[in-house]
This record gives C-alpha cells, sequence and structure tokens, in this order.
C-alpha cells in the first residue's frame, strides 16, 4: 500500500509498504531512517505513567488535566514531528492558558523560515527545483545523511523538466562547509567544493565578484559558480545548521547576497531541515502571532527568554508539556536536568529519556504510521500523511481531552 513517511522535512510520498496482520513486513523506496519507523513501530512504546508507575491511559489524562488547571506558568514545546491538526490544538491551548510556547525551530532552522516567510529571501518548491535547477548549493548541510533521498528525489540526480540529461550535464552542484562531507565527496564533474573557516568571510567573497572584484580567497572558484548561475534561469541555495551557526546571528550580509546574485540570475533559497513538521508550526505560529516560535501569550509577544531552555534556565515555568520529542536527550545537561524539578506532562509514542523523569507520560500514535493528516515540507509544501494504521488515540485526541479543563 502506498504511504508518506514522515521521518523528516522531505515527507517522501512515494513509500511502498507490505503488512501482514498487526505488522509491516517490507518497506520498498524509503531511507533507512524511514524503513526503521515502519519496520520497527511496535518498539520501545511508550506506556501511560503517573510518577513513574504504569497506570491506565485514563487516569494518565486526569492527573495531566489536573497538573495543567493548577499550573501557573505552563509552556509548551517540540510539536514538530506532529500534524498540523495537533499544532492547532496545542497553540489554542498555549493561548487560553496564557502560557509559552515553542519548538525545536529554536535552535534548528527557524531563522530561515521566517525570513522566507516575511519575503526577504526568495524561494520556491522542490518540484520546481527537480524541473529547473542548474546551479544547486548545499551550503552548511550534509543530505547524504541527514536528509538521504533529498539529491535523488528533487536536486541533483533526477531528470525533469529542463534537465533531462541529469546530474553529468544539466546539473551543477556546489557544496559549501567547514569539512569535506560525504556530499561535498560527490562533488567532482560539474561541481566545486568550498571548505570554509568562516561563513561571514566567504559570503564577502562572492559579493566582492558580485561587484566586479578579485575575491580574496577561492579566486578562481567563486567566479566560476557565479558564471554557472548566469547561463541559467533557476538556481537554489539550501542552507542547512552548518549556514545558521555559522552566520553567527548575522544575518543580512547573507540576505544582501542573495539579493546582488538575484541581479545577475535567479537564485532560490530553500531551508534544509530535518524535522517532519517544523514548518507546518513556525507557519501556524506565524500566521496567528506574526512571530514563529518562542511565544508568550501572556505578554502576546516573542522573545528569546521565551525559548524553552531559557524558561528552564531561569527556571520560569512550573509546568511543561512535551509533545513528541526529547529535550533532556537533546538539550544541554544544565538546561535539561531542570525538567526532573517542574511537572513535567510527555506526549510521545515511544518511551524517551524525558519520559523517565516525567510526571506524567500519555502514549500516543506515530503520525504516518498509526495516524493521518497533513504536514508541511520545508519548502512549504503541504502534504497528507496516509496512515497504516488507524489509531484511536493520537496527539490530536489527547490536546482535545486537556483543553477539556482550560
Amino acid at each position: 500500500m502506498p504511504v508518506t513517511c514522515a521521518g523528516c522535512s522531505c515527507l517522501c510520498d512515494d513509500i511502498e509498504v507490505k503488512v501482514e496482520g498487526d505488522r509491516i513486513t517490507h518497506v520498498l523506496h524509503a531511507c533507512r531512517r524511514g524503513a526503521g519507523i515502519f519496520l520497527n513501530h511496535q518498539s520501545s512504546r511508550a506506556k501511560p505513567k503517573v510518577d513513574g508507575r504504569e497506570v491506565d491511559f485514563d487516569s494518565a489524562i486526569e492527573r495531566a488535566q489536573e497538573l495543567i488547571k493548577e499550573s501557573e506558568n505552563l509552556a509548551i514545546y517540540g510539536l514538530d514531528t506532529t500534524t498540523l491538526a495537533a499544532q492547532k490544538l496545542a497553540i489554542e491551548l498555549a493561548e487560553k492558558k496564557g502560557a509559552y510556547i515553542d519548538d525545536n525551530s529554536t535552535f534548528c532552522l527557524g531563522d530561515f523560515v521566517e525570513m522566507v516567510l516575511r519575503g526577504e529571501l526568495p524561494s520556491t518548491t522542490l518540484e520546481e527545483v527537480k524541473n529547473n535547477a542548474y546551479v544547486i548549493v548545499y551550503w552548511g548541510v550534509d543530505p547524504y545523511h541527514s536528509l538521504s533521498r533529498h539529491m535523488s528525489r528533487y536536486t541533483y540526480y533526477p531528470r525533469g523538466g529542463k534537465r533531462q540529461r541529469g546530474y553529468e550535464e544539466d546539473r551543477f552542484l556546489v557544496v559549501i562547509d567547514v569539512r569535506k562531507t560525504h556530499t561535498a565527496k560527490l562533488a567532482k564533474k560539474n561541481a566545486r567544493f568550498f571548505e570554509v573557516k568562516d561563513d561571514l568571510e566567504i559570503i564577502e567573497a562572492f559579493s566582492q565578484a558580485l561587484e566586479g572584484k578579485a575575491p580574496k580567497i577561492y579566486a578562481n572558484d567563486i567566479p566560476r559558480v557565479l558564471k554557472e548561475m548566469e547561463k541559467a534561469d533557476f538556481n537554489v541555495i539550501f542552507g542547512g545548521l552548518g549556514l545558521k551557526y555559522g552566520l553567527k546571528g548575522n544575518y543580512e550580509p547573507f540576505k544582501e547576497l542573495v539579493r546582488k546574485m538575484n541581479e545577475k540570475a535567479s537564485v532560490y533559497f530553500i531551508p534544509a531541515g530535518c524535522h517532519p513538521n517544523m514548518r507546518g508550526f513556525n507557519e501556524l505560529m506565524f500566521e496567528k502571532t506574526g512571530s514563529i516560535n518562542k511565544y508568550s501569550f501572556r505578554e502576546q509577544k516573542s522573545s528569546e527568554d521565551y525559548a524553552f531552555y531559557r524558561l528552564l534556565e531561569s527556571e520560569s515555568i512550573d509546568t511543561a508539556i512535551v509533545i513528541g520529542t526529547d529535550p533532556l536527550n537533546s538539550l544541554p545537561f544544565e538546561y535539561a536536568k531542570k525538567l526532573a524539578k517542574i511537572n513535567t506532562i510527555v506526549i510521545d509514542p515511544r518511551v524517551t529519556f524525558t519520559g523517565e523523569v516525567a510526571k506524567v507520560v500519555i502514549p500516543s500514535a506515530i503520525a504516518g504510521v498509526e495516524a493521518g493528516g497533513t504536514m508541511v515540507r520545508s519548502d512549504g509544501v503541504r502534504v497528507e500523511l496516509k496512515p497504516v494504521f488507524e489509531s484511536e488515540v493520537n496527539d490530536e485526541t489527547i490536546l482535545r481531552k486537556l483543553l477539556e479543563v482550560v
């Protein structure tokens, strides 16, 4: 049967699975990560718990409702692996409770998504890239590992539209990174690899070349890349975490570089993220508040002080609802350990480190396997999930129950 994989922001909708009883026995077309989600969907499943003791589902819901009702400073965090419908309910819960809400995009690619939503960076879709893109730049991202089918479905390898001769003649690959990644090793014929120590420095070098000056670094390679861009009517930059942190919070030079490039050729930008529905959360928040994350509904504004890790650091919250993520496993220890000191409610299909210290654990369904709905791909295209099994309990039904007490 055909399904959509919610393993990463590619949201591949060409997956085929074979089902025998309540098990998935074969998966076609998926990458290793995606195949693992389907084949291992029954393993490491969370159980409803209260104070570390296994209880029935309704008891876990009731205790979570009590903690939410009693909370004076509530935060909701995660949501990047769930559907738009569940995200909307979580935002509604935060609004009614006057709570904080945040997701992984705060330290992931949220800044780039916001620039796209504000029209500060021109963007496009992956289908347009597949059919039209000539120069393809991967900047600070290694899709070979993080987005395994990105290059084969949409960018470097496929033939489509104006690019019928494929990567050997109709694509020009550029990889910019701090080390020679596996993606960079593919940059051989009709390609360039830039090993950089400072992203702002190479931005300046590109800007110099665009102004007709000789760049201080990569004096031959940078003019060649720009010349290749001018040959085509469609080029794209995929920006990842390496670019985000390489810019050190100073995004203006990069935005200015893209603007200058577009005076010579058509250059688009797409965030190259990993979380399947991070962009969906960002878009919903932007539509409702004008901000994409780290938001306080009590103060009606977004601030770095409202980032989830900052709230933990400052001990500003008494209760946290963690949905579909594992901050105890991903945040620095000095922040993560404070989760054990507050009332943490975990909603997740699988056993997590955060669940081990949580006051309440509510098991949910795996999006795309047991729950359907809509997610938003990294390029802003909405994709429908086609679940293999239908579960009566999922993030949406759980959040509806939690909303009953607000």
